[in-house]
């Protein structure tokens, strides 16, 4: 395991602090409700088309993390929430569980693709769309104090990009402001579109320097192995001696770390060994 990831995913799994027993928002599974949630995005996009509503798409990992908990809790399970999605939105959930019986077999691979094409790097995301359930109309974020009122303001202020919203105010104005306010959003379009050009020219840019960094990685490794062929039977039983003490401590780090273990003074204790260890475990690796 690479020392970065490590890292990050150690720092996404104790850095959670416990917030109690929140209620969970439940979703169907299958069809789909104007201010319900559920799975079932096909069903979700017909009804947006069918009633002219926009979709609230919450990538979430429901049952480990905090801050989907702390939305769950201090937005999306309060009776003014409710009130508020009844009439203006269709909610859909993509979830991202530990407990893998939360979310059926056949929107597994389906939620993984949908991550992906959406760009989502961490939970929760909530993707905002269109009723024709392709145009994006903005992200939001959680936060611990949001409440159903705060987050339904910032669902307002996307809405006024919708389509709809635009000509229905455009109409209320005079010829001449009606021309420039036109212009300003064929403007705001036009620069829309470049700059997603311009973040799908990044993301492959990333992609590549990604393959190109795991090829020097894998390159680095055989130039090592090869250096190594050419030592004395001694000193190649001492190299593949620290190589197997390094696999073990790595694949003892990942299985601890996917037990998900709690922030605790211990527990970073413990973590820290581990990845003195390693460091100096590949250290030793390193001059040979």
């Amino acid at each position: 395991m690479n020392q970065a990831t490590t890292l990050f995913i150690v720092g996404a799994l104790l850095a959670t602090t416990a917030i109690g027993q929140a209620e969970q928002v439940e979703a169907k599974i299958d069809g789909a409700g104007i201010g319900t949630w559920t799975m079932d995005l096909d069903a979700a996009k017909k009804l947006a088309a069918e009633k002219e509503l926009p979709i609230l798409l919450d990538f979430s990992g429901s049952d480990w993390c905090g801050w989907c908990k702390v939305m769950e809790e201090n937005v999306f399970t309060q009776p003014e929430w409710a009130a508020y999605a009844t009439n203006n939105l269709i909610m859909v959930l993509i979830d991202f569980p530990t407990d893998k019986s939360l979310v059926p077999e056949k929107y597994v691979a389906r939620n993984h693709a949908l991550q992906t094409e959406y760009g989502v790097q961490g939970f929760p995301t909530f993707v905002v769309l269109d009723n024709d359930g392709e145009t994006e109309l903005g992200r939001l974020t959680a936060g611990r104090e949001k409440t159903p009122a705060s987050f339904q303001g910032e669902l307002d202020m996307l809405f006024r990009n919708r389509p709809a919203s635009t000509a229905k105010y455009a109409e209320s104005l005079s010829p001449e402001a009606r021309a420039e306010f036109d212009a300003l959003n064929e403007k705001l379009a036009e620069q829309t579109v470049a700059s997603k050009t311009a973040h799908a020219e990044i993301e492959a840019a990333t992609q590549r320097a990604k393959e190109l960094a795991e090829s020097v990685e894998k390159l680095e490794t055989e130039l090592q192995e090869f250096r190594v062929s050419q030592l004395g039977e001694t000193q190649q039983k001492e190299y593949n001696t620290l190589k197997a003490a390094f696999e073990s401590k790595e694949q003892e780090l990942s299985a601890w770390l996917a037990t998900q273990p709690e922030r605790s003074e211990e527990n970073i204790a413990k973590f820290e060994a581990l990845q003195g260890d390693l460091q100096t475990l590949a250290i030793q690796l390193e001059t040979y």
